[in-house]
């Protein structure tokens, strides 16, 4: 009974934080992939300011709320106006695109889409069955495509640890998070600190900065994460 209820210890942490992982990637997607709507804009910005009377331990997650909390405005529907302006101006053009959201444009040495590095994407998604929300809508390699795929893999994960502890179930998580582990290192990680200093140092809102600095936090500590998780997998392993 005892080993049971230590496993059972074992796969609630790592459920927790497999949660956080699929939490953290998907918000990441939602904010590059396409512009954020005045509603959700204002929520955010609301949920910053409540979480100040909160006692929140230090985090990446924390951080973000103070940061948000700290930008300056009047009106919310001149701030959120001037979130969207930004957004074109960072990501989309029509001018000179500051901060391209496609990896195909820090590693291919052209403004270009659909390079060749946009094909090993694709390829890499291929390999582990995933079909993008969006498929036919935009290139593989964006930003907000990428941190999906990784959320996808990790909800995967979390599927399949639902059915128990069984040794295929087990070995099919380690390999999703090996997988996770070679797409960050193969590609994710090779472009991300560029563009994330991209729009440090050009986002006039102040907005996609602190985005961005939550990515930072989201990348630095996911390495550590996903070892974390593969301890976590083969301690459970009967």
């Amino acid at each position: 009974m005892g080993n049971l209820n230590n496993r059972e210890a074992i796969a609630q942490q790592l459920e927790y934080i497999l949660k956080c992982r699929k939490e953290r990637f998907g918000l990441v997607s939602s904010v590059f992939f396409q512009e954020c709507p005045e509603e959700t804009v204002a929520g955010m910005l609301e949920q910053a300011k409540e979480s100040d009377s909160l006692d929140m331990e230090p985090s990446i997650e924390a951080d973000l709320s103070n940061r948000l909390r700290d930008l300056k405005f009047s009106d919310i529907t001149d701030f959120a106006t001037l979130t969207r302006t930004e957004y074109a101006r960072l990501f989309i053009g029509p001018r000179e695109v500051i901060a391209p959201l496609h990896e195909s444009a820090y590693l291919s040495g052209t403004s270009r889409m659909f390079t060749k590095e946009t094909l090993e994407v694709r390829a890499f998604y291929k390999r582990y069955g995933y079909v993008m929300r969006r498929k036919n809508r935009e290139p593989e390699d964006g930003i907000g495509i990428e941190c999906e795929f990784l959320g996808e893999l990790t909800e995967k994960c979390l599927d399949l640890l639902c059915k128990g502890f069984k040794k295929d179930e087990l070995r099919e998580i380690d390999d999703l998070l090996q997988a996770q582990k070679d797409f960050e290192d193969q590609h994710l990680n090779r472009w991300s600190e560029a563009f994330i200093a991209r729009v440090l140092g050009n986002d006039r809102s102040g907005f996609y900065a602190a985005w961005a600095e939550y990515l930072s936090g989201v990348i630095a500590e996911d390495a550590e994460l996903l070892e974390l998780c593969q301890d976590l997998v083969r301690n459970l392993a009967p």
